[in-house]
């Protein structure tokens, strides 16, 4: 999509693209500001040098178009780049470049349909091959972006991808096998380990710790023992000994911890792990994984190249989003994501293909279950149920004071919605104060008295055994955070309401303050929530109309 201009910049276009093509650090405000201007001269001749920038043979202003394309190319530019791929005179490369963006764009050229106005075909695709695995061998960013698209690719397409890489005699090629082994099916899984024996002894510094791990945690038998068959074939051509094949984790290359940081965990049990590492020039790469508590590890992608100054800025922005957090130890951070994890495994929740390209930074060192023993407690214990603790958890109300709990209504919102819309539609049928507070207390008292009903009904309706588990750990999951990071004022009130919440501690849900609490304040911000939904979704037709009215 076009995008929309911000003021008057005077930066000439070639000066502009001269910038782009030639500097790698320029920060994203420029690169929005260049991008604008761009724009604004787009239809008058920008498009063009654009192009013209595609078709020379230097790599980095190749790479420059082909970014400036992405961000402002429409369908109003299809035929020009449709006409570009049909000119013999460009180069097979810089015509199977533009592929991605004739996709999004739904061209017909776009994949099989630009191979028959290639030169040369088959050098061409060999070409881009072999530039793919320079992209590969950079970085996990450069991983991260092709094996999205893999893992998008029809089967049988995927498994030629598979093949080509196995055959490719380089060991970049193992970068994108590796991740390949956690996240797919059972045949694709094997055709990755076919293929990692087919590359041979040049990627063993990968292969073996990868094959282990598959071992290690894998259910399926027919693939545990494919792996175990590799990995002794791959030991005995590379000439290793046991002890060295042991070691073969251990010296892969790893990064000194720069900073992490974790999320307060929100109303609908998420929370925000940040992990990151100083690289050997200064600069910092990193990785942001998403936990949701019923799930695992729900989303992850990663970062690089970014100095200090571009980290604090981004987790000021996370802040803004709603995702404050805290910097702790990186043994914490590492101790919560292993949770999620392990919770993936029991749910069967596919892991996201990046966090599997993370990994072995993220879980360097943890492979036995004694290094993970030594991680810090990720949740604390509750407390005696006795007439102290229950004494303790009728203040349960004051956790919304504190900030970490501003999000923490009832979910599913839609469950909810019924009792919402019954108290606020409800307003509007009370008499409007028009003669003095006598009017207006009563009033009041007549909304309070319908709000109690609706919470004492939502109780019996809402409120299960799941339901009391989950929020019980969830609190307890909070206290360790909040304890780690020194704030343990309310320690005792979470851990005192997360032992009434129990299922177990048979005490009735009328006789504890946070449930209802949580109800009381879920009900009265309804209007808010529901309008908060609706225009995630794109739509008002399901807010009931009669919120906006008024008395």
């Amino acid at each position: 999509m076009p995008r929309g201009r911000k003021g008057s910049p005077q930066e000439s276009v070639d000066s502009i693209l001269l910038a782009i093509s030639r500097r790698e650090d320029i920060d994203p405000n420029t690169m929005s500001h260049y991008l604008d201007r761009l724009d604004e001269e787009w239809a008058e001749g920008a498009r063009e040098k654009v192009l013209h920038l595609l078709r020379s043979n230097d790599a980095l202003a190749q790479a420059a178009a082909l970014r400036i394309l992405s961000e402002l190319a429409t369908d109003f530019d299809l035929e020009g780049l449709e006409d570009f791929v049909t000119d013999p005179t460009v180069s097979d490369l810089a015509k199977l470049s533009l592929s991605p963006i004739l996709k999004e764009l739904g061209s017909e050229m776009a994949d099989e349909g630009i191979i028959e106005y290639l030169n040369d075909p088959a050098g061409a695709i060999r070409q881009m091959q072999m530039r793919l695995l320079e992209l590969v061998g950079q970085n996990e960013m450069g991983v991260e972006t092709i094996l999205e698209d893999v893992v998008s690719m029809p089967v049988e397409r995927r498994f030629a991808f598979i093949n080509w890489l196995g055959n490719s005699n380089d060991p970049r090629a193992a970068n994108l096998l590796v991740p390949l082994l956690e996240n797919q099916t059972g045949k694709v899984v094997m055709a990755v380990i076919d293929a990692l024996e087919q590359l041979g002894p040049i990627s063993i510094n990968q292969t073996i710790p990868a094959l282990n791990h598959l071992i290690a945690t894998s259910s399926n038998r027919q693939l545990k023992q494919q792996a175990r068959t590799v990995l002794g074939r791959l030991t005995m051509q590379s000439m290793l000994g046991s002890e060295d094949a042991a070691m073969m984790e251990a010296r892969q290359q790893q990064y000194p911890p720069y900073q992490a940081r974790v999320s307060s965990i929100d109303g609908s049990g998420t929370q925000l792990i940040m992990l990151s590492w100083q690289r050997p020039d200064g600069l910092i790469k990193g990785v942001n994984i998403l936990y949701q508590d019923q799930k695992g590890i729900k989303d992850c992608y990663g970062l690089d190249e970014m100095d200090s100054e571009q980290w604090d800025n981004l987790v000021e922005d996370l802040d803004e989003q709603g995702f404050s957090s805290f910097k702790v130890s990186f043994d914490y951070a590492r101790a919560v994501v292993m949770e999620a994890r392990s919770l993936n495994r029991r749910t069967r929740t596919r892991l996201p293909i990046a966090y599997s390209i993370w990994r072995p930074l993220t879980e360097a060192g943890l492979r036995d279950k004694k290094a993970q023993a030594r991680l810090p407690a990720t949740h604390l214990e509750p407390m005696e149920l006795n007439a102290e603790t229950i004494a303790l958890a009728r203040h349960a109300d004051e956790l919304y004071r504190l900030k970490e709990f501003s999000s923490w209504l009832y979910e599913p919102i839609e469950r909810i919605e019924p009792f919402i819309s019954r108290y606020w539609t409800a307003q509007n049928a009370f008499p409007t104060s028009t003669s003095g507070r006598r009017k207006s207390k009563l009033k009041v008292q007549e909304q309070q008295s319908l709000l109690e009903e609706l919470v004492d009904d939502a109780l019996d309706a809402l409120i299960d055994e799941k339901w009391r588990a989950t929020y019980a750990a969830r609190l307890l999951r909070q206290a360790a955070l909040l304890q780690h990071v020194g704030q343990t004022e309310s320690i005792p009130l979470m851990r005192a309401t997360a032992t009434l919440l129990a299922p177990a501690s048979n005490v009735a849900l009328r006789e504890q303050a946070f449930p209802s609490m949580l109800l009381h304040v879920s009900i009265e911000q309804g209007p808010l929530r529901l309008m908060v939904e609706s225009l995630r979704s794109g739509s008002l037709s399901s807010f009931p109309v009669e919120f906006f009215q008024q008395d």
